[in-house]
């Protein structure tokens, strides 16, 4: 591409990235800077991580920052810089000026293969097998940082927690201190461990290095320790920067580098890092400490965003308010680097990262300018917090309220259907009753219309004249007096040799009303049935009822009681209890029970009534 094409903005931008990779080639530069949308931060980042370009996206987005920094050293003078606020900074390289250059050209032409086998990297990593190294050179080679001890490829493989706790620990056995978390998981486990004994259990005690500790104290010396570092935060530096952020507390960067010649007397000789005095303060106000290797990436990366350039290297950020040019404050703090501190630490009283400094600067200037207003800071988020906590429990009681509003609902609307489903039962069972009792009054009616004609034609066909006095053909005569159901009394002669058919025919042609002359009893039965007694039998037996309910009523002798059970073609001399005449109660069953029963009383009292009464009619012999 050619670079007079490039507006200003880019061509300062390739300049400076130029003079970062100490000249270069400009095309490989403007291929870099394409690919991070001309950031430069990125770019560098990019060459001096693992000099591999990321593919440029499809469409122009803003880069994304991770997070973001004001840097306050006003009371320090360690910037050095007039035009202030976040600049990129040239880090001085640890190898030769003309590695660099080609380290990034071969970074673009081994772009294919690096895709290739991070491929078959993941693909390995998948099926938990060792990724095997083909090429007498790694990657690492293409990195920024020097080989060194812990700078091969499984240290850099390793996650950010991973890498902390590496650095702890190296971090413990160089200058022989324990972190007071890890300490005190000892005594617990100490204690633990005793109680186990002297109980006879095995109980497994805590485990240390993430432990977090309280206040660090006297009691914190003993079992052989006389030494502590504070506890370090084991996580990745963005996840540093977030806990700071989101708890509103203050975060200390503690980064090194073994090749500075500051460092060992860092660690070893001065014990900055194990001076009582500051561990105590550290503690006291809770203080949450990240530190790292810069031979590490994720140390390396926490270098270029706070702009060390000499180590050992410590800065304390914090959240503060949002300080614009021109416009005031803003609402919503940022967190911003309050104080860097790089150097030796050597003389212990006036060096830049000596404890008696860091010890004067936090006791006078940084606690007294940060505390009030991370209290501010904690005590709205805690108003918030509680808030929220409010918010959520009237939505939990709201909610508890809805429900229980919609299970009486719906037990309502359950209980009206339920009482709309037993009114519709009801509704249905009486027009079914209403239906049954038409269909039933409906064949009532109809039986009593062709018993009606047939007790017309009974008393046309079958009921013989009375005997009259001297006659006897048929048989001598008998006298019969009856009483009907509705209180009438009746008298009638018949002769032996009638059938007991004509006297069932008599009383029931006694039901036909009185309107109803004899001369418009039909002559024939009804519906085309045989004539005489025959077709009285024949009628009967397909009425399919028994002959008491086909007739609708039986006869008893009033005294002593006895039935006079139908029989066809019987004649009257051969029933017993007729011999020479009688008196006979008539007795309805087509009636229900209660109706019976009312009848019989009825019957009992007019059986009674007519033992007392004498007609004056005497039987002949």
């Amino acid at each position: 591409m050619d670079v007079d094409a490039l507006s200003p903005t880019q061509k300062e931008a390739l300049a400076q990235l130029q003079a970062v990779m100490d000249g270069g080639d400009a095309d490989v530069a403007i291929s870099v800077l394409e690919s991070v949308d001309w950031d430069i931060q990125r770019a560098a980042n990019l060459i001096f991580e693992n000099g591999i370009p990321p593919t440029k996206p499809r469409s122009p987005s803003p880069p994304t920052q991770i997070e973001e920094f004001e840097i306050d050293d006003s009371s320090q003078g360690l910037l050095g810089n007039p035009r202030g606020g976040r600049e990129f900074r040239r880090v001085r390289p640890s190898s030769s000026p003309g590695a660099r250059p080609l380290r990034a050209v071969l970074a673009v032409l081994t772009l294919p293969l690096r895709l290739l086998t991070s491929v078959l990297r993941f693909v390995f990593r998948l099926l938990r097998i060792p990724f095997p190294q083909f090429a007498p050179f790694t990657w690492s080679s293409l990195q920024y940082r020097p080989l060194g001890p812990g700078a091969g490829a499984d240290a850099r493989a390793l996650d950010p927690r991973a890498q902390a706790e590496r650095w702890v620990r190296a971090l413990e056995e160089e200058t022989g201190a324990v972190c007071v978390g890890r300490a005190r998981a000892r005594r617990a486990e100490t204690k633990v461990g005793n109680a186990s004994m002297a109980s006879g259990a095995d109980v497994a005690g805590p485990s240390g290095l993430t432990s977090r500790a309280g206040t660090y104290g006297e009691e914190d010396a003993g079992e052989g320790v006389t030494k502590f570092l504070p506890d370090f935060f084991l996580g990745s530096y963005e996840e540093f920067v977030r806990m700071c952020e989101r708890n509103a507390k203050i975060g200390c960067v503690v980064l090194v580098s073994e090749e500075h010649d500051d460092v060992p007397e860092f660690k070893r000789y001065v014990n900055t890092l194990t001076d009582p005095t500051l561990l105590k303060l550290i503690q006291d106000n809770d203080i949450t400490v990240w530190g790292g290797d810069i031979r590490d990436r994720e140390a390396w990366s926490a270098a270029q965003k706070l702009q060390a350039t000499t180590y050992p290297f410590i800065a304390f950020m914090a959240l503060q308010q949002r300080r614009v040019v021109g416009s005031g404050s803003s609402a919503s703090p940022t967190l911003t680097v309050l104080s860097r501190h790089q150097g030796p630490s050597i003389p212990s009283t006036s060096a830049p990262t000596a404890a008696q400094t860091l010890i004067t600067h936090l006791t006078e200037q940084l606690f007294p300018r940060v505390t009030p207003f991370l209290a501010k800071v904690r005590s709205q988020a805690a108003e918030r917090e509680h808030e929220r906590q409010l918010r959520a429990e009237q939505d939990r009681a709201f909610e508890e309220s809805r429900r229980k509003d919609k299970e009486r609902i719906e037990a309502r609307q359950q209980e009206e259907q339920r009482a709309q489903q037993e009114e519709r039962r009801r509704a249905e069972a009486e027009t079914r009753a209403r239906e049954e009792a038409r269909a039933q009054e409906v064949a009532r009616r109809a039986w009593e219309a062709h018993r009606m004609e047939w007790r017309k034609y009974l008393r046309r066909g079958l009921v013989m004249r009375e005997p009259r006095p001297g006659e006897t053909g048929r048989g001598k005569t008998m006298r019969i007096g009856l009483r009907m159901p509705d209180g009438r009394r009746a008298v009638r002669f018949f002769g032996e040799s009638d059938t007991l058919s004509a006297l069932y025919a008599y009383v029931d042609s006694m039901f036909v009303p009185k309107e109803v002359p004899e001369k418009a009893d039909p002559q024939t039965p009804p519906a085309d049935g045989a004539p005489g007694e025959a077709g009285l039998i024949k009628e009967i037996e397909g009425s399919d009822r028994a002959p008491e309910k086909w007739w609708g009523f039986k006869l008893w002798l009033a005294y002593p009681r006895k039935e006079v059970v139908w029989e066809a073609a019987k004649r009257l001399g051969d029933v017993e209890v007729l011999r020479g005449g009688g008196q006979l109660v008539v007795e309805l069953t087509a009636d229900t029970e209660s109706a019976k029963g009312k009848g019989k009383q009825r019957a009992t009292d007019a059986a009674a009534a007519v033992e007392e009464e004498d007609d004056g009619y005497e039987t002949e012999e």
